[in-house]
């Protein structure tokens, strides 16, 4: 509603309002188009609501001034009010007009504000639960690193997302364990394509193709990106291709990249270089030789000779085949024969473009191609038959069937034969290794054939077999204990200790239960004569076993330890009896501790007699019991000075002897039916019956117990006799 009239008498009063409405006018109109400027772009995309733009709106109108003046003009009777203050009212005003619009733009501000918090808020959210999934998809990889799927699903993941970091850790920590996978080389490159920078994309491409070099679509993936980025440098692609070549060449499967490249030189009508590359092709073994033969006739069909070939090896070819033209022309064409007497490269152009000439030429070429296409040709058949046993060439997590499997032991053993004859080429046994360890990554046996191919060569190979021990148990087989401890003893042997204790020491973090590598690496410190730490490692080893038995068996090595290579019997002797503290029961605690005091000069009798009968007193079968009876009657007849001793111990050992057969009798009588009537069949053979009691003395050579007390005395007895006095 526009705003009523005055009367005439407050006219002066309303011209002045209307002035003060304008100045409000321009101030805020001043103070939103500063506003405006500062926050263009946020305005646009987030404009205030309807409330607020109606009250900007409405402080904005002429039609709608402010509260105050609404009220001042709803009053019935203007003319009756008391005249007011002009200074007052020309201030007034102007300063609420104001406040209204720094009101606006607050809420404008505010608002703007709110808009951008929810967008960072909402980004954070979304932050926070691809941190969520992501970690959800790295604990499965993580509980199970051989879960493939699991693998698939992490890249997947961050492939999608292209999350820089969290893809280039997860693609790095997959390809770490599973380089042979070129298919996800060529997607860590995509996305580093789309992510990275043009260098981070040529190191992953690197990467890949150091790891699997035989991998002729990966090669075929990088040369498409190398004439992409670097079109115009023709030099630059020709190297790439020959380093293909170098590397993935001679493969049985190579034939699609031989193509790519002649592809790309016709493409720039490199005639010259596409005919070399058709020679080099015609000399490989490869799948496609057949066909890579007749597209070398057909291109030379098509292209004459003189604008193929090297200018001396053409004047070459062109003399053999005029020298043959010219023993096949008639006597009488001697004008002819004349003309074709000329030096070769006399002759004018259009002499050597004569159409017989350049068949001959080509024929000449073919039949030269020909031979070596035959003798290629041969070789392929030799191996044909392996070649087609192979139906999976690539890496794969499955396992390959047994057929598979023997079809390329049954190959590499063929080739070391055929290779190894005179003109044969051992590198073509190289690279058929290579070729089965793709398939075959997770066998650990053709790795350790492979080593062992290398090591029989001539010449320093050691780098190559680092190399591949290092491929083997970082990448394929991380977990695989006898190449490891192979690893181990290879670098040993090349005189590096600390990187043989550090492999079986990584080895012992993937199998803290194997007590076979804690005694491999214990051995290398002490053949390295690191005493100290072959210490530090016993009694470490002891305190993590995880039961009795296990400390019990590294204490009694230990003890050897320290009385063989030491030569301290004290400490050997200590460590016994703590073990005999956790394990009392454990006889072969007790038999060391005899061991020990029988090589210690003078033998104390007593000590010994003390052992033994300390362990008869354990919880232990009656036959551990009979056996140390016996050894104690043996020793105290040996060694002891006291006959009464020796009479009181055999007494008891017939008390002993008699409680083990006791202890059989059971045993017997528990047996299945069958057993005991095929023992009684043999007993009432030999005329005794099954109940029988014969007496054994308590020192016999019975047949039951000879074998036994025998091998007791050898162990513990005469083998130390020969040793020196002062031991």
């Amino acid at each position: 509603m526009p705003p009523k009239k005055r009367s005439s008498r407050r006219g002066g009063k309303q011209s002045d309002d209307e002035s003060l409405d304008e100045s409000l006018e321009e101030e805020t109109e001043q103070a939103m188009e500063v506003e405006n400027a500062s926050t263009e772009e946020d305005i646009e995309g987030n404009r205030p609501t309807e409330d607020l733009g109606k009250s900007v709106s409405d402080a904005k109108s002429p039609e709608n001034p402010p509260v105050e003046d609404k009220i001042d003009n709803s009053e019935p009777d203007q003319e009756n009010q008391e005249p007011t203050d002009p200074e007052n009212t020309e201030d007034e005003p102007p300063a609420k007009k104001s406040k209204i619009a720094e009101e606006a733009l607050k809420k404008i501000e505010a608002e703007k504000q709110r808009k951008e918090k929810e967008k960072q808020d909402a980004e954070e959210k979304s932050k926070i639960d691809r941190k969520k999934e992501l970690d959800k998809f790295w604990k499965t990889v993580k509980d199970d690193p051989t879960d493939f799927t699991g693998w698939t699903h992490l890249l997947q993941f961050v492939d999608g997302k292209n999350d820089v970091e969290a893809g280039r850790e997860a693609f790095a920590a997959f390809l770490k364990r599973y380089p042979y996978c070129y298919g996800y080389w060529k997607k860590f490159s995509d996305f580093e394509k789309r992510n990275g920078t043009p260098e981070r994309v040529m190191e992953v491409f690197d990467q890949g193709t150091a790891a699997i070099p035989l991998s002729a679509d990966l090669w075929i993936h990088y040369m498409n990106h190398c004439k992409t980025v670097r079109k115009e440098d023709a030099a630059f692609i020709r190297s790439q291709y020959e380093r293909a070549m170098s590397e993935c060449g001679r493969e049985w499967r190579s034939d699609k990249l031989w193509d790519h490249y002649v592809k790309w030189e016709v493409e720039g009508k490199n005639y010259p270089e596409v005919y070399q590359l058709h020679q080099r092709i015609v000399r490989n073994p490869t799948q496609a030789l057949s066909r890579n033969f007749e597209t070398f006739k057909g291109f030379l069909k098509d292209h004459n000779p003189k604008d193929l070939m090297d200018t001396v090896d053409f004047l070459e070819v062109r003399k053999e085949v005029i020298s043959a033209m010219k023993s096949d022309s008639p006597d009488e064409d001697g004008e002819e024969v004349k003309d074709t007497e000329a030096a070769p490269g006399e002759d004018t152009e259009s002499d050597m473009k004569s159409a017989e000439e350049t068949k001959n030429i080509r024929e000449k070429i073919m039949s030269n191609e020909k031979k070596i296409y035959k003798e290629t040709e041969k070789r392929v058949n030799l191996r044909l038959k392996y070649e087609e046993g192979i139906k999976r060439p690539y890496f794969h997590v499955k396992p390959l069937e047994r057929g598979q499997l023997k079809n390329w032991n049954d190959y590499l053993e063929f080739m070391k034969v055929e290779m190894a004859k005179e003109g044969g080429d051992i590198t073509e046994v190289e690279i058929l290794y290579e070729r089965s360890l793709i398939a075959c990554a997770l066998y650990e046996e053709f790795w350790m054939n492979y080593i062992s191919w290398w090591e029989s060569r001539d010449g320093d190979n050691t780098e190559k077999i680092r190399n591949i021990y290092r491929r083997a148990c970082t990448n394929h087989l991380p977990t695989k204990v006898d190449v490891h401890a192979g690893w181990a003893a290879f670098e040993e042997i090349q005189g590096d200790f600390d990187a043989a204790s550090k492999i079986l020491e990584n080895m012992e973090t993937s199998h803290p239960e194997l007590i076979s590598l804690l005694l491999k690496r214990t051995n290398l410190e002490r053949r390295r004569g690191n005493d100290e730490k072959v210490g530090e490692l016993y009694e470490a080893a002891m305190k993590a076993a995880s039961n009795k038995s296990t400390a019990s068996d590294l204490a009694i090595k230990y003890a050897r330890y320290l009385r063989l290579h030491q030569m301290n019997t004290v400490k050997a002797s200590q460590v016994i009896n703590t073990a005999m503290e956790s394990d009392p029961a454990n006889p072969k605690l007790y038999l060391q501790q005899v061991d020990l005091l029988l090589n210690t000069m003078p033998i104390d009798v007593q000590e010994v007699v003390a052992v033994l009968e300390k362990a008869m007193k354990q919880e232990i079968p009656e036959k551990q019991k009979f056996l140390f009876s016996q050894r104690k009657v043996e020793f105290l007849e040996d060694f002891g000075s006291d006959i009464a001793a020796l009479q009181t111990a055999r007494t008891k050992h017939i008390e002993a002897t008699n409680a083990f057969k006791e202890t059989v009798a059971k045993e017997k009588s528990n047996e299945p039916d069958k057993t005991n009537s095929v023992d009684d069949g043999k007993e009432n053979k030999n005329g005794n019956s099954n109940g029988s009691a014969a007496s054994y003395p308590p020192v016999t050579n019975s047949s039951s117990y000879t074998a036994q007390q025998t091998q007791a005395y050898n162990n513990y007895g005469s083998r130390y006799a020969n040793y020196p006095q002062n031991y």
